[in-house]
């Protein structure tokens, strides 16, 4: 069997044309997915709030946009997979790493209901904020190679801070696990569904969003670098992270405007009288993406050329090719029984445009030194001092616990007492004589000063004084006067307060 390679595969090649079109003109297309996927908010809601989020100020826009997605009780991806159909089975639970197989009901155009199992692959937010080892990443790539043979349409939740990046993840190869799941999601032949349920951050996303559908929670929030590794980046501009999450649009809201996901679920985590609105989203949106299939293999011959070659390919491979597909970590056909169908090959066609899509082009006149795009001015150091400032003065307030230290009332004592020498008549003579007797007094207040360190803080985090490691009680000590508090003015005494 013989065929001719000198036109190339023209179903990669329309592919590719039409990818660098729309990266050029990125349009959304006219075919609103919500006509055919339920339980997702309308283009005018999406659009109504993203009036709103342009007229936020930075603060206002991380309290609304990333705030509930960081949230320390939100509800995890295990709890929330229980209540989607009926009780999961082939369940494998390591760490923050969960998938299971959940048979849901899926509707017919007659009225009936289809059962049929659908495979799941989570990131678990309550364990290590859900952050992968690479042991994690290629269980998913296993988990994804058996139910494709298996022909079980896959739903992949996202919710994590990032990939694991510390030691031992890098020891066991992390940025190869990574390419390994991201190639394994490519070259899946079934529909896939990637759901943003929290937060999905950097590494740790990436290869789930290697998906034929995107969609995310209404306060879901998606960025392939975490606004606070991008701020470390781009230090020299003076930006704080809070300030990177709004210009670069981290919001569902705002990757929906985008084009990078394709609709947005009226859903968030713990709303149970929504849940229905996610289930007929996930239920939905794998038959809109078979249904696409259907109509693109029925629209184009081209894909038909497309599986002929890849028939050719296997059984008559170049000699070349036959000792690297040996020796390869990524799942191949062994045999003619796991051979791909036509509809594998579209499932695979049309995911790869749809990310392909994704990735925009700019220009020179767009980049550089040049570049007309004015450069954001940050507020980062101002923030910082800010933050300290509001951190101290809410301790300072509202202290968790007041203790007189001894040595502070000493301090304070002595302290008063020169300074009523120093202003009574008494005390002229002894000012004529004394060398510098107002420094004197102000040496004596240092020792008054409350030292203490404020840090910049978390929501439902307060910072704490500074102590000694062996005593919770703040010494009474020479300190710089811009880390000191005012010294009281009223009779009082002086008390010392610690966290």
């Amino acid at each position: 069997m013989t065929t001719t390679h000198d036109e190339g595969d023209r179903l990669f090649l329309i592919a590719e044309k039409l990818a660098k079109d729309f990266s050029l003109f990125s349009e959304r297309e006219t075919d609103a997915i919500e006509d055919h996927v339920e339980g997702l908010l309308s283009t005018a809601a999406i659009d109504s709030t993203l009036k709103t989020l342009r007229n936020l100020d930075i603060d206002s826009y991380i309290e609304r946009c990333v705030a509930p997605a960081e949230a320390p009780g939100r509800m995890g991806a295990k709890a929330l997979i229980s209540q989607l159909g009926r009780a999961p089975t082939e369940v494998e639970h390591d760490g923050p790493f969960y998938s299971a197989l959940v048979l849901m009901d899926f509707p017919r155009e007659d009225g009936s209901v289809e059962q049929r199992q659908v495979g799941f692959i989570a990131q678990e937010r309550g364990l290590a904020s859900g952050q992968w080892m690479p042991r994690h990443h290629r269980a998913a790539a296993r988990r994804l190679e058996d139910w494709s043979k298996r022909q079980f349409p896959v739903v992949s939740f996202m919710d994590t801070v990032g990939a694991d990046s510390g030691a031992d993840a890098n020891a066991d190869n992390q940025a190869h696990a990574i390419s390994l799941l991201i190639a394994e999601m490519c070259n899946a032949d079934i529909p896939t569904l990637g759901i943003i349920l929290g937060l999905g951050y950097s590494g740790g996303a990436i290869p789930l969003a290697a998906s034929n559908l995107i969609l995310s929670v209404r306060d879901g929030v998606f960025n392939t670098i975490n606004p606070k590794g991008l701020a470390n980046i781009a230090r020299k501009y003076n930006l704080s992270w809070q300030e990177c999450a709004k210009q670069v649009g981290v919001s569902a809201y705002e990757l929906y405007e985008q084009g990078n996901i394709d609709g947005i679920i009226d859903y968030v985590p713990g709303e149970d009288e929504k849940l229905d609105n996610l289930t007929a989203a996930i239920v939905t949106g794998i038959q809109n993406v078979e249904n696409s299939i259907a109509r693109f293999v029925a629209d184009n011959e081209y894909i038909s050329d497309h599986y002929r070659r890849a028939v050719v390919r296997y059984l008559d491979p170049a000699p070349k090719l036959v000792p690297p597909e040996a020796s390869s970590s990524l799942s191949m056909t062994r045999s003619v029984t796991e051979f791909t169908n036509l509809f594998g090959v579209a499932y695979r066609y049309l995911r790869y445009l749809g990310v392909r899509k994704r990735i925009r082009a700019t220009s020179t006149a767009q980049y550089g030194r040049l570049a007309d795009a004015e450069i954001p001015r940050g507020e980062l150091s101002a923030r910082i001092e800010r933050e300290r400032r509001r951190a101290f003065l809410s301790w300072l307030q509202d202290p968790e616990k007041l203790i007189y230290d001894d040595g502070l009332a000493k301090a304070w004592k002595n302290y008063t007492e020169k300074s009523r020498r120093f202003t009574t008549s008494a005390a002229r003579l002894r000012r004529c004589s004394s060398a510098n007797p107002r420094r004197i007094m102000k040496t004596h207040g240092r020792h008054c000063c409350l030292p203490y360190a404020a840090t910049s803080t978390t929501a439902g985090r307060r910072a704490q004084p500074e102590t000694s490691p062996r005593s919770s009680i703040i010494s009474a000590r020479r300190t710089p006067r811009d880390s000191c508090c005012a010294l009281p003015t009223s009779r009082t005494r002086a008390p010392s307060r610690c966290a």
